[in-house]
C-alpha cells in the first residue's frame, strides 16, 4: 500500500501544473515506491532486506544514527541475483538513480519534457509489478490513466 500511495502521489505532482519541481518530486517518490515495493517481497518471500556484517558466527545489524536497523536502499535491493525485476527494468531504475543522485543539489529545469518517457516507464513498471507481486487489486489501474 505505501509503494502504490508514494507511486501516485510521485505522478499527482509530475502532473501538477502549479509545482516547478517535476522532476525531483517524482523521481524521489518514484524510487521510494520501488524500495517499499522491493521490502514487501524480500519480507514477503522471508528474506532479510537489513545491512549487516558478519561477527564470527553472528550477523550483526548494521544502525542508523537513531540506533534503528538499518534497510537496504534501492540500489542495493535491485542488485540481489534473486530480484524479482527483468533487466530493463532494473536499467530504467538505475538510470533514475543516477539523475536523483545528479539533481539533488541543483535544479533539473528542462528534463521534464526530455524525460518523461523514462518517468512513465517507471510508473507502468512498478504497476506491472505491484499486481505480479501482490495481486492485482494493488494495481494502479484505477486511480490513474496510464
Amino acid at each position: 500500500m505505501k509503494a502504490r500511495e508514494a507511486m501516485l502521489s510521485a505522478v499527482q505532482i509530475y502532473n501538477n501544473p502549479l509545482i516547478s519541481f517535476k522532476t525531483e518530486g517524482f523521481i524521489v517518490l518514484s524510487l521510494i515506491a520501488w524500495t517499499y515495493l522491493l521490502h514487501a517481497h524480500y519480507r514477503a518471500i522471508k528474506m532479510g532486506y537489513q545491512y549487516s556484517i558478519k561477527s564470527g558466527r553472528r550477523k550483526k545489524y548494521v544502525k542508523n544514527p537513531d540506533g534503528s536497523i538499518k534497510y537496504w536502499d534501492l540500489r542495493e535491493c535491485i542488485s540481489k541475483s534473486d530480484r524479482p525485476l527483468d533487466k530493463d527494468t532494473v536499467n530504467n531504475l538505475n538510470f533514475l538513480i543516477g539523475l536523483r543522485n545528479q539533481i539533488e543539489p541543483r535544479k533539473a529545469s528542462g528534463l521534464d519534457s526530455y524525460l518523461s518517457a523514462r518517468y512513465q516507464a517507471c510508473a507502468l513498471n512498478l504497476n506491472f509489478y505491484l499486481k505480479k507481486l501482490h495481486g492485482e487489486k494493488y494495481g494502479l489501474d484505477s486511480n490513474l490513466a496510464l
